[in-house]
This record gives C-alpha cells, structure tokens and sequence, in this order.
C-alpha cells in the first residue's frame, strides 16, 4: 500500500479495522503477478539479489512458457540452474511461472514433482504451506512450515534465498498466531522481521495491532510514532490507527480522543482530515465530522471533499447546502456516479425539487446498470426508493428483488429496501431492520431506522 492512509473511505468500523491491518500472509512477498507481467527480476527475485549473465534464458523461458511450450520452457530453465547452482531447482521456477498463469493445477504438479525430484530443497513446501493458510488450513501450515524450516537449514550455498525463506516462513508464522488471537506470540514473530524493515507498512500495522492486542498501548503507539515519523508523506497519523484498535476493543471515548487529537495535530492535512470525518460519520460524531470536513475543504477543494461535505449535510438533513455543493461539484464532473447518487437523495428531500432526484437515480443507473457490481446495485436501490415513495411502487418492488438477489447491497441500501418492504413482507423488513441496529454502521437514515424497528409492530 502507498496511499496516505492505511484505509481509504470505507464508512464502516469493521471495514475501518480489516483494511487498516490487512496483512499479507506472504510474508512481505510482492503482490502476485500474471504471467503477462512476469520477468526474469520477478520470478528470481526471492531467490537472488541481482542477475547476471548465468540468468539470460530465464527471459527466454518466460516468453517460450507464454507460447505453451512448457517443455521448451523447462529446458530453459534446466540451463540456467545448471549455470547457477545456487538457484532452486527449476520445477520451482516453472511452478511459479503456472501460478503466475493462474494454472494452478499444473503449478501443483510441478510442485509435487520438485519436491519428489529434490527432497532436500524446501521451495516446495514452503508453497504448499502459504497455499494452506490462505486457505485457513492452519495446522497443515504449522506442518509444513516446520518442515521447510528444517530443509532451510541445509541451504548453505545462498545466504539471500535462505534468509528470504526464513522471513517468509515467521511473517506467515505470525498470521497463524493472528489468526489464533495468540497476540504475544504474532509480536515476538514481528518484531524482528518489523526491526529489519522498519518502513514495511504491512509489517508495522500488524505489529502494532498484536502489540496493542497483548496489552501493550504504549508500545503500539510508540512504534507507529516511529514509523509516522519517517513517513509522513504517505501514512496516517498514528493517532488515527491506534483510535481504530480502541474501536475495536469497544472503548469509543478513548477511540474519539484520539481522532479529535489527530484532527488538531494536523488541521491543515486534508487527507487526516477526511479519514476522521468518515470515522465520525460512521460513529454519529457529527459535530466533529463537519469541523474536520470544513477544514478539508478550506485546504483541499477537490471533488472528494467536496462529495464528503454534501454527505454530513445531508447527516445533518441539511438539504439545501447538500444541494448546493453537490450542483458545484456535478458541474466539475458530470458522470460521476456518487456525486449523482447524493444529488438524487438530497433532491428527494427538498419540496418541489422530488422530480428532479427521481430523474438524477434514473441517471445514476443507466451509468451504471450491472447489478454484477455493487455500484450498480447500490444505483438500482437508489432508484427504487425514489420510485416507491413517489409512487411507483410495482416498478421499485421488480427493481428490489432484482437487487437483494444479485448480492450485497450497502447499509443504506438495506434500509431502503426495509421500508420499501414493510408493506408486502414484514419478515423480511422486520429482519433488515435488525441487521442494520446490530451491524452498527450509521448512515444518513440510522436513527430513523432505529426509530421505526422500536415503534412498529411486527
């Protein structure tokens, strides 16, 4: 990741805490790639720190395999780590080329042949384990992983590659114990390998998270102090990470103190500024969002601020300025799917002005009419509200069961089509309406909602 911030705009606190510690079961390894992309730097990278001409047919092997002469391919690769015995054996390089061609049966059997034709190297299994545990097949990992840490001690011919296997193997390790919610365990893992890199975002918020989980606040925050220090450019600050851990321990005071100190710290950066305003939002801390989003705006008057700022007016049922901003903002970019979505709701709700939003949702959704897509369902729901109310019911409900039957829809979404269901299938309205007050995700509609489940009769 190389954004500003470890999450980027995602109103909901779960979502907040998955993405600002996502992590990377690999290891630190680079992002997979296709085998379009793939080059000799890539495919030798865990294996070498710089190639030379002992590596000039790996290029050649990579353009042969893209043709589909694997065997010519194979070949190639032979030559090359007969050249260069330091090198794992060459079913591993073809191996990583297949999951690189998302062939991953082939890239099975080329596994399980390199680990038959060379016993002793622990490529294979070290694969074979990270393919476990992507697919949380712990204990099979542990297996595993343990055997390619034994193996590893026998690599006595390339201090890079065995130091490269190591790593992998502790930060995967460290998932498990995540996994687990063995806290104490993940950090004893992470720090060293957090030590060797320290600007590592993925390995410093993993840290920081098992830290934090095992009791240790103050040394989480000291480590993301660090790492903020040396990165202010592309990280959040450290404030603004640890408040989202208080969240998810459930203490929201500590967790409010912190993002409005972070909001102080650093009034003139926009992108702070916007990250609080969401967690506000989404926490119905709407005095804080539109101090933080007024001071965003004042600094940075791009279309993102901007949308943002029609969206706490419209929190604060400020239709009118809503509507103003959101005018400005569609004139600056006329197809701009969010920005049309707002100016539909926010039109709704102004007396006299009803046409107009039902005629921006129709907009809304022929851009986008691929119910595939969560934007096109979160379109469809839009237009469907707006139609029931003003009184095109038949045509909303067809639109509804359209939607709920193409996949998830967002909060606000739900409770568009809990209201729209309140008259035909009380059930199914009586349970959304539950899932959006459990959920906890605030949206413009949250108390109303909440309003309506107490208040009904089911």
């Amino acid at each position: 990741m190389n954004s500003h911030n470890f999450f980027n705009g995602v109103a909901c606190r779960r979502m907040f805490a998955a993405l600002v510690f996502i992590c990377t079961i690999s290891g630190g390894a680079d992002r997979s790639v296709n085998s379009q992309e793939l080059t000799a730097r890539i495919l030798l990278r865990p294996h070498i720190e710089n190639l030379n001409a002992k590596h000039d047919d790996i290029t050649k092997a990579i353009e042969v395999f893209k043709t589909g002469d694997f065997i010519q391919a194979k070949q190639l690769l032979d030559s090359v780590c007969l050249a260069d015995t330091s090198l794992p054996p060459s079913r591993l390089l073809l191996a990583t080329m297949f999951q690189a061609a998302n062939r991953p049966v082939l890239a099975r059997a080329e596994l399980e042949n390199a680990s038959r034709e060379s016993p002793a190297d622990p490529g294979a299994f070290l694969i074979f384990a990270e393919s476990a545990i992507q697919n949380g097949r712990y204990s099979e990992a542990e297996i595993l992983f343990d055997r390619a840490s034994q193996l590893a001690t026998k690599v006595t011919n390339n201090d890079y590659r065995k130091q490269n296997i190591e790593d992998r193997i502790a930060a995967n390790s460290a998932a498990i114990a995540e996994a687990r919610e063995l806290w104490t365990e993940a950090a004893d893992l992470l720090g060293p390998l957090t030590a060797k890199d320290p600007n590592n975002l993925n390995l410093v918020s993993r840290l920081s998270r098992s830290l934090f989980k095992s009791g240790k606040p103050n040394e989480a925050m000291e480590l993301l102090k660090q790492h903020w220090d040396a990165n202010q450019a592309t990280t959040q600050r450290p404030e603004i990470t640890l408040a989202v851990l208080y969240q998810e321990a459930n203490d929201l005071e500590k967790a409010e103190e912190l993002m409005v100190t972070a909001s102080e710290f650093d009034s003139e950066n926009p992108i702070n500024q916007i990250m609080v305003t969401r967690w506000a939002l989404e926490n119905g801390k709407l005095k804080l969002a539109k101090k933080c989003i007024d001071q965003a705006v004042k600094t940075q008057p791009n279309l993102e601020t901007k949308l943002l700022s029609a969206l706490v007016a419209r929190y604060q049922k400020d239709y009118g300025t809503a509507k103003s901003v959101l005018e400005s903002a569609h004139l600056e970019s006329p197809a701009h799917l969010g920005i049309i979505l707002e100016l539909a709701i926010a039109l709704s709700n102004i007396k006299g002005e009803e046409n107009r939003g039902l005629q921006y949702a129709q907009l809304a959704a022929k851009l986008q009419p691929d119910l595939r897509q969560s934007a096109g369902r979160n379109a469809a729901m839009s237009l469907a509200w707006l139609l029931y109310r003003f009184g095109g019911q038949a045509e909303a409900e067809k639109i509804l069961q359209n939607v709920l039957r193409a996949g998830k829809i967002s909060s606000e979404s739900s409770y568009f089509a809990a209201r729209i269901l309140m008259n035909k299938n009380r059930a199914a309205s009586k349970q959304l309406f539950e899932e959006l007050i459990k959920n906890g995700r605030q949206f413009p509609g949250f108390n109303e909602a909440k309003t309506i489940y107490k208040t009904t009769i089911w």
